[in-house]
């Protein structure tokens, strides 16, 4: 028998950050601390539930967002040093020249450039790198906005996989395995983007002409996701998913490559090829394991690119100081957020809370695979982040996976991919187009003009769950 008292309790955390964020306008870092108040408060007093584990929840919380904050920080210092060297506008002024046309130009850059840059630096800063570009192409600012939001689609490897580094601890599970599966349910979904891109620059006609590669830049972009993450580097599936639809975009144009920013792109090939070395090479990997998690991960791989980026760069220490003290502002409400969440999620797993509410989906039998993404969408669209996402409903999702005995992997991976495509929906990322764009203000038409892809790729979500299972 369900105790609806105790799951209506449980599901307090996650009401009190709908609220505080949907209802009250807080920001995310306020919403997080309420709603890990609550779990706290909730296994404390409510006696299903185990008050004895939240000290030990909140202590691996602190080692999870530690990871992840760290990782974070490298990505948007590595940003900043490289926009402060005007590395980043020279990009964008040579892919404005590379392509005449805007609809051609929108699908390479929204399965292609775009997705390179999120999953690499994270925090939505391709929103920031590519809206430039399509300005620069002709495009209004609120079809600027909305590409440049889309253009996040690879979230579920954002900041090289945080938040996937997340949904792997919560969910009990390698953060390959995770991967490997989040990859195979995104290759459906890069097409889906695609062509949202080319309809939206170019109607039905742009459609007819360029629907067809739109696809394949998809189709590309989600098979180097799949074989990175399988054969090479996991962390890196996103960014090489990003690069190879890219390169197929650039050789078809490779007429047109001339005046090509070495430089300002040699600082990302650096960035990949220490993160190569240091997953690739097996001697090198087990010295860097040892060496602890503050050289294990991507964190200082970030940190030394960006020491490169502003030495090759010729940046004064004034100009990498300035870039630094922005990284820090950018930084500190997404680290409080991501805090937070992590912890309020790791009280609801390790106190029962979050046996408690799946005994509740249980109840949707059948149908829970298709409510999954949903669920996974309503975290992503509030909190605005992945990480924070599954910090909420991972322990919740393969909780409810296990009492039905349908495939925790799935689940955990249909949870961290449908959060990551709702969380470019958030409040937060639509005031980050709206600034790229000059658009402060129209939050809500960019919501609206964005929504129809993100449906689509929560709805074929929910059917591969049915079916799949």
């Amino acid at each position: 028998m369900v105790d609806s008292l105790g799951v209506l309790v449980s599901a307090l955390p996650f009401a009190v950050a709908a609220v505080g964020l949907a209802g009250l306008g807080w920001p995310a870092s306020r919403a997080g601390a309420a709603s890990l108040a609550t779990a706290v408060s909730g296994a404390v007093v409510w006696p299903g539930l185990e008050a004895t584990a939240v000290p030990g929840a909140l202590l691996g919380g602190l080692g999870t967002s530690a990871q992840v904050l760290y990782v974070l920080f490298g990505g948007l210092l590595l940003y900043n040093l490289l926009s402060a060297a005007g590395a980043v506008e020279s990009v964008s002024r040579f892919l404005g020249r590379l392509e005449p046309d805007r609809v051609a130009l929108a699908a390479g850059v929204v399965v292609g450039v775009a997705p390179f840059f999120e999953s690499v630096t994270g925090f939505g800063v391709a929103v920031v790198i590519s809206a430039p570009i399509l300005l620069a192409a002709g495009f209004t600012p609120l079809w600027a906005a909305v590409l440049a939001s889309w253009g996040q689609c690879a979230v579920p490897w954002g900041a090289l996989g945080v938040g996937t580094v997340i949904g792997a601890d919560l969910a009990g599970m390698d953060f390959g395995t995770l991967s490997d599966a989040s990859a195979f349910l995104s290759l459906p979904l890069f097409p889906v983007y695609g062509v949202a891109a080319v309809a939206l620059a170019g109607g039905w006609t742009g459609v007819r002409r360029r629907g067809a590669e739109a696809m394949v830049l998809g189709l590309v972009a989600g098979a180097g996701t799949i074989v990175t993450s399988l054969y090479l580097v996991p962390e890196l599936s996103g960014a090489v998913g990003g690069l190879a639809a890219t390169a197929v975009f650039l050789a078809r144009r490779r007429h047109r490559l001339s005046g090509v920013p070495v430089r300002a792109l040699v600082p990302y090939a650096f960035l990949l090829a220490l993160l190569a070395a240091a997953n690739g090479i097996g001697g090198l990997r087990s010295v860097i394991e040892k060496l602890g998690p503050v050289f294990d991960g991507p964190g200082l791989p970030l940190l030394v690119s960006g020491v490169f980026a502003a030495l090759l760069l010729g940046l004064g220490g004034e100009e990498a100081g300035a870039a630094t003290r922005r990284t820090v502002r950018q930084w500190l409400p997404t680290a409080g957020a991501v805090l937070t969440f992590v912890l309020a999620g790791e009280v609801v797993a390790e106190s029962g809370a979050a046996g408690l509410l799946a005994g509740g989906a249980e109840a949707l039998g059948v149908y829970f695979p298709a409510v999954s993404p949903v669920l996974a969408a309503l975290g992503g669209a509030l909190t605005g982040s992945n990480a924070a996402s599954n910090a909420l409903f991972m322990p919740l999702q393969v909780e409810a996976a296990r009492g039905l005995h349908i495939s925790e992997v799935l689940t955990a991976a249909v949870q961290n991919v449908a959060g990551s495509h709702a969380s470019m929906l958030a409040p937060q990322r639509m005031v980050l187009a709206a600034t790229a764009t000059g658009l402060l203000g129209r939050e809500g038409d960019i919501l609206r003009a964005s929504v129809a892809p993100v449906a689509v790729s929560i709805g074929l979500l929910a059917l591969l769950g049915m079916f799949l299972h």
